[in-house]
């Protein structure tokens, strides 16, 4: 079998190869564009963080990025008393982490009453113990933390949270 060509063909092919080249070009171009970003000088822009970084650096850039959204605390949701005068594993955390000052204060959910309220606390600065403002009887009580962060330095409440407890009275 034999294939002839024209002129006419010859010319026709050459010139649809030449644009498919071209798209494939462009395409690829816009693809690499669109997937790595470029600046004015024709950097390559990339997501993630540039090699040469330890886990432990990669740890605390993370880290900081979420401290500057986020505050955090513990408190123990279960804490236990002898008897309504006598201190209880209250257990409030400000972990060194957290870069805001908190306070908490709690009360009661059937009236409403505050049973205890916390200075401010600094980062790694907690109470292990406390006595509650009222004396309750014997029973488990439910109540609600509030747990404020406060700025450093202007002391101005930037955030709120709330966490549920049952305060246990034994005697």
């Amino acid at each position: 079998m034999k294939f002839s060509f024209s002129k006419k063909n010859i010319k026709f092919i050459l010139i649809f190869s030449a644009f498919i080249g071209i798209g494939v070009i462009v395409g690829l171009s816009v693809n690499v564009y669109k997937n790595y970003g470029s600046n004015s000088t024709g950097a390559i822009i990339q997501d993630g963080v540039i090699s040469g970084y330890t886990a432990s650096e990669i740890e605390e850039i993370m880290q900081r990025k979420a401290d500057e959204s986020t505050f955090s605390f513990e408190i123990n949701s279960r804490p236990f008393f002898e008897n309504g005068k006598s201190e209880g594993n209250i257990r409030i955390y400000n972990p060194p982490f957290n870069n805001y000052l908190i306070d908490v204060e709690i009360k009661l959910d059937s009236n409403n009453k505050t049973i205890f309220k916390s200075g401010k606390l600094k980062p790694n600065q907690y109470i292990e113990k406390a006595k509650l403002s009222r004396n309750l009887k014997k029973g488990e009580y439910e109540a609600t933390a509030t747990i404020s962060a406060y700025d450093p330095e202007s002391e101005q409440l930037l955030g709120v949270s709330v966490a549920k407890l049952i305060i246990a009275i034994e005697n």
